[in-house]
C-alpha cells in the first residue's frame, strides 16, 4: 500500500515540476518580447500638494465660458518627490475612493497610483464649440488630513 502512495506523489510531484516550467518559460517569452510591463498593470506612482481642486486645462475653458461636466474631480497639483516627467493634472473618477477616507481639499498632500487617460469634453453654446481635454486618471489615492 506504502508503495502505490508513494507512487501517486512522485507522480504528482513530477506532474507539478513540469507544469511550473513549462509556466516559467512562458513568462519568459513574454519579458523577453517586452509584452510585460509592471507600470502598465499596477500604474506610475505619483505624490505632491493639491494646489487647486480643478485642473489647470478645465480651469482655463470654464473662464473662458466652456461648460466642463466631469463625474468626479479633477486636480492640479505640485509634485513632491516624484519622478520627472509626472503630470500635474488629474481626474479621479467618482468609483474611486480615498484611501484615507479624507476628500481631495487645496493644500493637502496626496499620493497615489495613476494609469490611462479620461477624455473630457468641454462645450460653449454660442458660438457652438466643443474641446476635449485629456487627463490622467488616479487609480489609488490618499491625501493627508490637513
Amino acid at each position: 500500500m506504502n508503495k502505490i502512495t508513494n507512487k501517486n506523489k512522485s507522480i504528482s510531484n513530477r506532474t507539478r515540476k513540469g507544469i511550473f516550467l513549462i509556466l516559467l518559460i512562458i513568462f519568459l517569452v513574454f519579458v523577453s518580447a517586452n509584452v510585460v510591463d509592471a507600470s502598465f498593470s499596477f500604474g506610475k506612482f505619483f505624490g505632491g500638494k493639491i494646489i487647486s481642486t480643478k485642473a489647470t486645462e478645465i480651469q482655463i475653458l470654464e473662464g473662458s465660458g466652456y461648460t466642463c461636466p466631469t463625474y468626479g474631480i479633477s486636480i492640479s497639483i505640485v509634485p513632491i518627490g516624484s519622478p520627472a516627467g509626472t503630470p500635474t493634472s488629474y481626474y479621479i473618477p467618482s468609483y474611486v475612493t480615498p484611501m484615507t477616507r479624507t476628500t481631495p481639499m487645496t493644500g493637502q498632500q496626496i499620493l497615489g497610483v495613476y494609469g490611462g487617460q479620461t477624455m473630457i469634453s468641454c462645450f460653449i453654446t454660442y458660438p457652438p464649440d466643443i474641446r476635449v481635454v485629456s487627463l490622467t486618471s488616479i487609480i489609488l489615492f490618499g491625501t493627508s488630513r490637513r
